[in-house]
């Protein structure tokens, strides 16, 4: 009894890990759509309502469900603090403390610290070219983080469950 019951808990175990490891991927994919959403949002606030960079950030912040919702309210809270930082070092240190609860790759912040640099050193205009290229890039990452899920999720459950399966039939 003992052993069946241990044996159940192992290979459930093992297959919370695998569908962990699979969600990963997912998740990548839904927060990188979520900034470009993010990106497109305040790109209309900085060209149709001219609203500043702080309170566009906190607006985002309340639209965007999430690990991306939290980053961009507390860039709104941290921008509108200011303390004589450019908004370029709050978001490179917004993006720093959120690197845990963001699913994100290295190419994916490169992009992100990149834009992160442009941000509010320059006028309407050239801020939304910067805005859209940020845009482009993110879409290329999503395309290939899609691609990168649809390759690795299946593989990552099935992995999950037949790994516990193989640890109950060792034990056996």
């Amino acid at each position: 009894m003992i052993k069946i019951l241990g044996s159940v808990i192992i290979l459930l175990v093992a297959t919370l890990f695998g569908f962990r490891m699979a969600n990963r991927y997912a998740e990548r994919s839904k927060q990188l759509r979520l900034f470009i959403t993010a990106l497109k949002i305040l790109e209309t606030e900085i060209l149709y309502a001219a609203t500043p960079l702080s309170e566009a950030a906190s607006k985002i912040g309340e639209r965007i469900q999430g690990p991306v919702g939290t980053f961009f309210a507390e860039l709104g809270h941290k921008l509108r603090e200011g303390q004589g930082v450019t908004a370029g070092e709050i978001w490179r240190e917004t993006l720093a403390a959120h690197h845990t609860s963001l699913r994100l790759k290295e190419g994916d912040r490169d992009v992100l610290h990149s834009f992160g640099r442009t941000l509010g050193i320059s006028d309407r205009q050239d801020q939304i070219k910067h805005i859209q290229l940020a845009v482009a890039h993110l879409g290329t990452e999503e395309q290939d983080a899609r691609a990168e899920q649809s390759k690795n999720e299946k593989m990552w459950r099935y992995l999950g469950a037949l790994m516990g399966l193989t640890l109950v039939i060792l034990l056996y």
